[in-house]
């Protein structure tokens, strides 16, 4: 209901030049499956993680593996922005432990796109951990995003803000994507959001998405930050720092943050940079 999966569309040249429409014959056995574009027309490739929140934790996407609360407690569902989604409380978190091969998919992740609907409470003041890729051995994580709302006086209006750090040929380089008031999002507080980041690694550009449009985008290490690989990934977190739920070690940064509590709806991993006209796509799907 929720993904649409795309499959590829191949026409040789002769049926091109034979074929006044492409429209389905209704009467083929089998039936031939076309790309359903959706009402913009743009094809959106495979997901590499994708979480749907409709009563269940179930992956749509090329990751597998064990997916539970941190607590383990049984997930919590609320009405969502498409069907249901997933309710983050404080002290829970979503966790990811992905099989050997996902494992080896994460570590060479390269360039990436991570987008979701938010309906956050308001009430966190530190930083509130949305999706994180944990790293036992790093104080952080190897990739973590998250909201903070701690240095404004407007309960309602949030600052996006993230850290990566990677494993190259000259060692581990880090970088903060903090863009100050260029990220800071207004009137978060109890409104379904879509948000989300792209990251190229040919341009080591990061570039912030609230509601389809491009918000602002940095350039990491002057250019040089490079392809997103790791040496270790513990798992994938949603709604917490992997510090707080056993895949980090940052005891220090840990008491600098607070789980998200929320509703989380439509999580979606990307091994590839997004166009602007995808991004958009993706946001029109559940708007």
């Amino acid at each position: 209901m929720k993904f649409l999966r795309y499959f590829p569309l191949i026409l040789t040249t002769a049926a091109l030049l034979s074929l006044g429409s492409c429209k389905q014959d209704l009467g083929q056995d089998p039936p031939f499956d076309y790309p359903d574009e959706g009402s913009s027309g743009v094809q959106l490739p495979d997901p590499l993680y994708h979480l749907a929140c409709d009563d269940d934790l179930f992956l749509d996407g090329t990751l597998a593996g064990e997916m539970k609360t941190f607590t383990g407690e049984s997930p919590m569902f609320v009405d969502g922005k498409s069907g249901k989604a997933y309710q983050n409380v404080d002290g829970q978190a979503l966790i990811l432990t992905p099989d050997a091969a996902s494992t080896t998919a994460l570590k060479s992740l390269g360039s990436y796109s991570i987008f979701m609907w938010i309906k956050f409470d308001g009430t966190n003041k530190n930083a509130a951990g949305l999706f994180s890729i944990g790293n036992k051995t790093i104080e952080v994580a190897d990739v973590a995003f998250f909201l903070n709302n701690g240095n404004t006086t407007t309960p309602s209006e949030f600052f996006f803000k993230g850290f990566m750090q990677a494993t190259g040929a000259s060692g581990k380089p880090d970088a903060w994507f903090d863009a100050g008031d260029d990220a800071k999002i207004q009137n978060m507080a109890g409104v379904w959001a879509h948000v989300g980041v792209t990251y190229d690694a040919g341009t080591s550009t990061i570039t912030l998405y609230h509601n389809g449009g491009a918000v602002c985008d940095r350039v990491l290490k002057d250019g040089a930050f490079g392809p997103m690989t790791f040496d270790e990934v513990s798992g994938i977190c949603l709604g917490a720092f992997p510090s707080q739920v056993g895949l980090g070690s940052g005891a220090g940064w840990t008491a600098e943050a607070s789980f998200y509590t929320g509703a989380m709806d439509e999580i979606y991993l990307y091994d590839q940079v997004l166009t602007p006209a995808q991004v958009t796509a993706l946001y029109e799907q559940a708007k």
